[in-house]
């Protein structure tokens, strides 16, 4: 039984560090007559009758009142009259009710007893009239103040409050409390969960600080903000004592107050000292920060570390919300934060090992470090599984630090998980992939040896990473669960020791795992995805039906996914092994089934055909099947259905058989009344699938909007169903109205301003349509990521190619020519420069301490070369390929990292140059860059170890391959390159 302190009998060894007894809190006269009470309104009625009185400790007691029967006891707690007796002569007093009543009442009972007395308490102090106001004990207090955080950010009374983060009603709030103790049974304390949410007027102030200045200053300036601020002499002596000043508080009030991110960053660019902690920990709960102004935050923290330590409850809400922000805009950042973590949490370890309160800390860090094992694992928005490298790296240096302390501090199950999912997502390694060549074509997949060798390779050699870790985890003596089995299903192992597919997945987080009758949906669902065709996959999906598992949309999504990517062609390869092509004719070499969502072929010989007892459906089959099973479809699986139905009209048949899900925002966005909300009812893949079917099946009339259709209901149901020109403008009027933070929607809609129209007519208006885009993304504080970059320059490379050729007005064609290559540079500098200071040189990530860059996909790279050589900037050619070069450790690890990586890679260099010879456009051939500027940059290129000056074969290949393409964006490159 798990020691509890604040039970521990009196003068039991356990009461250590009380050498100073403090007094107890109020026990109502009413209940209960205690030798330890301090004033209520019953008691005043005996001061007043002038009752005798003694003093104990300094403080007054009324004398216990005799019963009629001649004894000095209640007749209530005649059995607390020993207990009493022992009290009489001993030196110790009881701290507080628990102490007093749990030996005799027991635990919950004294829990009761206490929560009573507070009731009763705020019971008289709200019903007394007589202008005596009882001293309220220090937990009620407590539990009617505000957190400090909370009361600064409840001051802004304007549109700036909704940049940050609420504390919500019931959330624990670790600004506040302490992290959560858990009794018996893993129910959370009572004392320590959170109050409701409550209005200033409600709160009880406290004592002047850096806190409360800023606070008012706040209100003052979002109520009036023409009143001119002021301070009191006391908020002016409290600023001195801390070394601040006034002018220091407005700085702090403009961080707050600035709603675009890297303006309100200007503050954390001064000394340190000027600058608060809390004030940066505020900033952090901003909803939305761009990663030039997280990049800033970090710089700030990188120099105010090495002189000014950080308390242990700080550093926990800073390394939380440091990886909030960096999993959204930055993921290379996670392991310098992660990093950061282990420095200073390395630093406090050593400060507290010797002191008393050492083993409460070891239990906190120990706490903490599963929790970052588990954030880190954690999906990014955008490209999940390739910020998932990122993570592991961040991953293992939280594991090394927690292997480093003495003793070694315990990973839990929830540490565990997370690495477990982290591993899930990446591709195999060698050993994996030789284990997966040895799978029969049958299923389940059992092993075909190919020569002698392959015969002692067993289940040891065939464990995947993911595996060894949930081993680890058993051995650790926790149990599998639900989670573990499914986890399982896709690290490779099904339940019964079948092997399955390895497929790389991004497994949700256990939600039920405290439920021991939780549901086999997820690990059919998981069964459906690890197979290799679509024939395999309806063999699962029947035997799901027939095991009488409950009706789940969930495992519906995973066979609509096996049934709606494309089918690809399996060959053999000279040196054994499969070489995976499209119908397109694409070679995707080195792709092994689990690393892809397309599906294989169905074997060639019946002998290893599965049996069916149903043809496998096609795609609308399954949806028609969906419904007369009666399976609702929700979430993520609506969102599926509507982003890959093939035609309008079974998009509108799902739109009006969900319209009631999310409260009915789905009815909200078929009928248009959306609008009348400020924020959107569904969540955000959701509104990215609703914008993405609108455009998929919606078109241009001309050019795009340049502003929102206002229509009528009536108006808008008749224009949604039948006017195709509508759906478009309607998607452009949810963006401007939502202006989600949410890039993805942006995106779509971006693309069907490329590839929604292909008429000269129309050219004219993509470019300035771009244009607007972006702006309105920097109005709203949002970086544009790697995708909407690229496909700004594919619309300033058409344009300024079209330009070229003369098909443009003079002035228009002058517009294009001036103004893309700025905006490409500029555009480009945001997207990978948030690690560079401003003040300094650019320096290679590989110095010490140094933030990374962020290195986008190397088919940007090749985007945006193209874009500069049509425009014939050269100047920018030539910076591009200083920063490529700088970074080309960085560069190099992110081409590794996807499939055909490399090649992509090395099809940038050819394009550079190409561009800077005046040969990437064959039909019409210019002088190209300067010759000093083509040998600086050869220079460059060969000075990197891997890395050559392109040939000039490939060069004439690439030219002529690449002009006899169609169309402004959609690039294939052939294989000889």
């Amino acid at each position: 039984m798990p020691l509890i302190l604040f039970l521990a009998a009196p003068g039991s060894r356990c009461r250590f560090l009380r050498s100073r007894t403090r007094l107890p809190r109020t026990l109502h006269a009413r209940q209960y007559v205690s030798p330890c009470r301090t004033f209520t309104h019953t008691r005043l009625q005996c001061l007043a009758a002038d009752q005798p009185r003694s003093r104990v400790h300094g403080t007054i007691y009324p004398t216990q009142p005799k019963h009629p029967n001649g004894s000095n006891s209640h007749p209530d707690l005649r059995h607390l009259d020993g207990f009493q007796r022992g009290y009489a002569s001993c030196d110790v007093l009881p701290e507080n009710e628990q102490d007093l009543f749990a030996s005799i009442l027991g635990v919950a009972a004294a829990e009761e007893i206490a929560e009573q007395i507070e009731e009763e308490e705020n019971k008289d102090h709200i019903e007394n009239s007589d202008g005596f106001t009882p001293v309220l004990s220090r937990r009620t207090r407590k539990r009617q103040r505000s957190s400090q955080p909370d009361m600064v950010l409840d001051s802004i009374h304007n549109g700036a409050r909704d940049l940050y983060w609420s504390s919500d009603a019931g959330k624990m709030d670790y600004s506040y409390i302490s992290p959560p103790l858990r009794g018996p049974g893993g129910a959370l304390r009572r004392d320590l969960r959170t109050k409701p949410a409550e209005t200033i007027a409600s709160r009880i102030e406290g004592p002047v600080s850096l806190y409360s200045i800023l606070s008012g200053q706040l209100s003052i300036l979002t109520q009036s903000p023409c009143v001119e601020t002021s301070f009191t002499r006391q908020e002016l002596a409290v600023l001195a004592s801390k070394g601040h000043s006034p002018k220091d508080v407005q700085l702090w009030t403009t961080c707050l107050l600035t709603g675009s991110s890297i303006p309100a960053t200007a503050v954390f660019k001064h000394d340190h000292r000027s600058t608060p902690l809390f004030l940066l920990l505020l900033y952090l709960r901003r909803k939305h920060i761009r990663a030039f102004a997280l990049g800033t935050v970090m710089r700030h923290l990188r120099t105010r570390l090495q002189s000014e330590p950080i308390e242990w409850t700080s550093l926990q809400l800073l390394i939380i919300r440091l990886l909030r922000h960096a999993r959204v805009v930055w993921p290379e950042a996670i392991p310098w934060i992660t990093s950061l973590f282990c420095t200073e949490a390395a630093r406090i370890y050593n400060q507290t090992e010797t002191s008393s309160y050492s083993s409460r800390f070891l239990q906190s860090l120990t706490r903490f470090c599963n929790t970052i094992l588990s954030l880190l694992a954690l999906p990014a928005p955008e490209h999940p599984f390739l910020a998932s490298s990122h993570q592991e790296k961040a991953q293992f240096l939280v594991l090394q630090f927690m292997a480093s302390c003495e003793p070694a501090l315990t990973v839990t199950r929830h540490g565990f998980q997370g690495v477990a999912r982290n591993q899930l997502t990446h591709a195999k390694t060698a050993r994996e992939r030789e284990w997966a060549k040895l799978k029969g074509p049958s299923w389940p997949p059992w092993k075909e040896n190919r020569h002698s060798m392959d015969e002692d390779k067993g289940y040891m050699f065939a464990v995947s990473r993911a595996s060894r870790l949930l081993h680890r985890l058993y051995e650790g003596g926790y149990a599998g669960r639900q989670w573990e089995k499914v986890a399982e299903v896709y690290a490779g192992w099904d339940t019964d020791s079948s092997p399955t597919i390895q497929t790389r997945y991004s497994l949700p987080q256990a939600s039920t795992e405290d439920n021991p009758n939780v549901s086999n949906v997820p690990l059919w669902a998981a069964r459906i995805r690890a197979t290799r065709t679509s024939r395999e996959a309806w063999a699962c999906f029947l035997a799901y039906e027939e095991s009488n598992t409950k009706v789940s949309s969930e495992v519906y999504l995973a066979m609509f996914e096996k049934l709606y990517h494309p089918e690809i062609e399996a060959q053999e390869s000279e040196h054994g092994g499969a070489q995976l092509h499209q119908s397109n004719g694409s070679n995707s070499t080195n792709l092994l089934p689990g690393d892809m969502k397309e599906v294989l072929p169905d074997p060639k010989s019946p002998l290893h055909l599965i049996y069916l007892n149903e043809p496998v459906p096609q795609y609308l089959q399954l949806y028609d099947r969906m419904w007369r099973k009666g399976v609702q479809p929700k979430k993520r699986l609506l969102a599926f259905l509507l982003d890959t139905l093939p035609d309008f009209s079974t998009c509108l048949h799902l739109l009006e058989a969900s319209q009631d899900r999310w409260g009915g925002g789905v009815r909200m966005l078929y009928q248009g009344s959306i609008f009348d909300v400020s924020a959107p009812p569904v969540p955000d893949y959701f509104i990215t699938s609703f914008i993405r079917c609108l455009c998929r099946f919606g078109r241009f009339k001309q050019s795009p909007p340049d502003k929102p259709a206002q229509v009528t209901a009536g108006e808008h149901e008749l224009r949604f169903r039948y006017d195709q020109t509508y759906l478009t403008e309607y998607a452009y009027a949810l963006l401007m109205h939502f202006r989600p933070a949410y890039r993805p929607p942006w995106t779509a809609y971006m693309q069907k301003v490329i590839y929604g129209h292909g008429k000269q007519k129309s050219a004219e208006s993509q470019y300035p349509t771009m244009c607007a885009l972006f702006d309105k993304l920097n109005e709203i504080d949002v970086d544009p990521d790697d995708a909407q970059f690229q496909l700004l320059c594919a619309v300033a490379r058409y344009s300024a190619q079209t330009a070229y050729k003369g098909l443009f007005s003079p002035e228009f064609a002058e517009h294009i020519l001036t103004t893309a290559p700025p905006l490409l540079r500029t555009n480009f500098h945001n997207l990978v420069g948030a690690n560079l200071d401003p003040s300094s040189k650019m320096q290679p990530s590989s110095a010490s301490n140094a933030l990374p860059p962020h290195v986008p996909s190397p088919a940007v790279f090749q985007a945006y070369v193209r874009a500069l050589g049509f425009l014939r900037d050269y100047e920018g050619l030539y910076s591009f390929s200083s920063w490529l070069t700088t970074y080309h450790k960085e560069v190099t690890v992110r081409a590794n990292a996807q499939h055909g990586g490399p090649q992509i890679l090395y099809r940038t260099l050819v394009a550079l140059r190409a561009a800077l010879e005046g040969t990437l456009d064959s039909k019409k051939v210019h002088e190209g860059a300067p010759q000093e500027i083509i040998e600086l940059v050869k220079a460059q290129i060969e000075a990197v170890e891997g890395w050559q000056w392109p040939l000039e074969e490939h060069v004439d290949t690439y030219v002529g391959w690449q002009a006899s393409l169609r169309g402004p964006v959609r690039v294939r490159v052939p294989d000889v390159l």
